[in-house]
């Protein structure tokens, strides 16, 4: 999306703030609001000294404002963008492949897949990595954070995962929130048919291009609330955990944060450079309204309708490339998930090797992890903690409790929103790299305009011939 494209509305040439702009101030505005409501709950340290000189808690008890006033900001923008991911996503993703043609969806289907896989095992080396460097889970003890119940987060199907992607029923799984991955599917092969058709279906490929421009519209509408949306959902997650649960687990958190910022700041430029042969400040210059808004929401399907937009207004990657590559990437090319569930399965697997006999923490017993992460985010669903949900399969594997997820759970909303802005960075230079290796070549995108084109001429030529038999 580019920077310019969505401002305040004002009239004359009255003062504009870019999108980024608005959201990185909300947030800020965001923490100080949470951080006022939880400090003065606890009544108890620096921040609640700070804020009742100020009389923001004397305030906050006597007109008995609580966080509740500021999350329903939060959970309306969601609910508005939720809204809108599977029309889009659906309708994208067979725009995009009805515009090429049927030699090349081999090829970009195989790179885009062996590249996501390959920038994810990197991301999780990188996990295990600063892992074994820090050992934050060495000493740490496990009965120090209660438990809460991660029930619902675990899987009760022992439907094989391949068969699981294979929707029964197409309009069951348009109506669910967690079948992203079967919605792909199907539109994976309708789209392959529109294109295999050529001509005959060429007015079809044509509604659903122009389906997908209303979905666009709809989504620019939508991102004028951004600022108020991130600002409600800054609100609720400061102001609900406060800050005790961060020191408790402070050295997981600096793992898994320095593993993302290697990933960010060292892998991302390297791969956008050489790779893709663009510079990497300009890459990240044309993506940070996704970035920030993936911050924000801490959903990668969420934030698909800015990803898509910033990938081809900004950094003028095809519609073809972009609709294939971001969709399928916003459940397939997991990067800071696969990073962060490697980190919190060796963390965990640290703190319990005490308690656990059996457990493994050797090359073997890591190199086993790591597979097993790359297995699980192959659908990792783009939603708040998605990362969480596919981790619970990871724990299994090696022989973890599931409840071993309640010592970090309340500090994963900060982390997931930071895992998520990588996620979905992983997905822009997938395209910018994957658009230069295919459409480096000059792919000739088909023209629906063209293909109608023939349709009419061929009825016309057929009217011509229908006169001169009757004549």
């Amino acid at each position: 999306m580019n920077s310019s494209t969505i401002q305040n509305p004002t009239s004359g040439n009255g003062f504009k703030l870019d999108l980024h702009w608005q959201i990185l101030i909300a947030m800020l505005v965001g923490i100080v609001v949470g951080l006022s409501f939880s400090s003065c709950s606890e009544q108890e340290g620096v921040f609640y000294n700070f804020f009742s000189g100020l009389g923001a808690c004397g305030l906050i008890k006597g007109s008995k404002i609580g966080v509740h006033n500021f999350a329903w900001m939060g959970e309306l923008f969601l609910r508005l963008l939720k809204m809108i991911v599977i029309p889009l996503i659906f309708c994208s993703l067979i725009n995009g492949i009805s515009h090429m043609k049927v030699d090349q969806l081999g090829k970009v289907g195989l790179v885009t897949f062996v590249f996501f896989k390959v920038s994810m095992l990197i991301a999780a080396i990188i996990g295990l990595f600063w892992v074994n460097t820090i050992n934050p889970g060495v000493g740490f003890d496990v009965s120090s954070i209660s438990k809460v119940d991660v029930d619902h987060l675990t899987s009760h199907t022992d439907e094989n995962l391949l068969l699981s992607i294979i929707p029964t029923n197409i309009f069951y799984s348009l109506s669910q929130d967690n079948q992203l991955i079967q919605v792909i599917f199907f539109a994976l092969f309708f789209g392959i048919a529109l294109v295999t058709m050529g001509s005959k279906a060429a007015q079809v490929a044509k509604a659903f291009e122009q389906i997908f421009q209303v979905m666009l519209k709809i989504t620019h509408w939508i991102m004028f609330l951004a600022p108020f949306g991130v600002f409600g959902l800054i609100v609720k997650t400061v102001g609900t955990t406060g800050l005790t649960p961060f020191i408790s687990v402070g050295k997981y958190m600096l793992v898994v944060i320095l593993g993302l910022a290697t990933m960010l700041f060292v892998v991302t430029p390297l791969l956008v450079y050489f790779l893709g042969k663009m510079n990497p400040l300009k890459f990240f210059g044309a993506i940070q309204d996704a970035m920030l808004t993936a911050f924000g929401t801490s959903s990668s399907a969420a934030t698909l309708p800015v990803t898509l937009e910033c990938v081809t207004e900004n950094l003028k990657v095809p519609q073809s490339i972009a609709s294939f590559v971001v969709t399928v990437g916003s459940t397939m090319s997991m990067n800071g998930a696969a990073l962060y569930e490697a980190v919190v399965t060796l963390f965990l697997a640290q703190a319990y090797a005490s308690i656990i006999p059996g457990i493994d923490l050797s090359l073997k017993g890591q190199i086993f992890i790591v597979a097993m992460v790359l297995l699980s985010t192959l659908g990792t669903p783009g939603i708040p903690h998605g990362g969480l949900v596919t981790t619970t399969i990871v724990l299994k594997a090696v022989g973890l409790p599931i409840d071993a997820i309640g010592l970090i759970i309340g500090v994963d909303r900060v982390l997931d929103m930071c895992r998520t802005m990588m996620n979905v960075t992983g997905d822009c230079v997938a395209s910018v790299v994957i658009n230069r290796f295919v459409h480096g070549e000059e792919i000739e995108v088909d023209s629906i305009e063209d293909n109608l084109e023939a349709i009419n001429g061929k009825e016309e030529k057929s009217k011509e011939t229908q006169e001169s038999i009757i004549h």
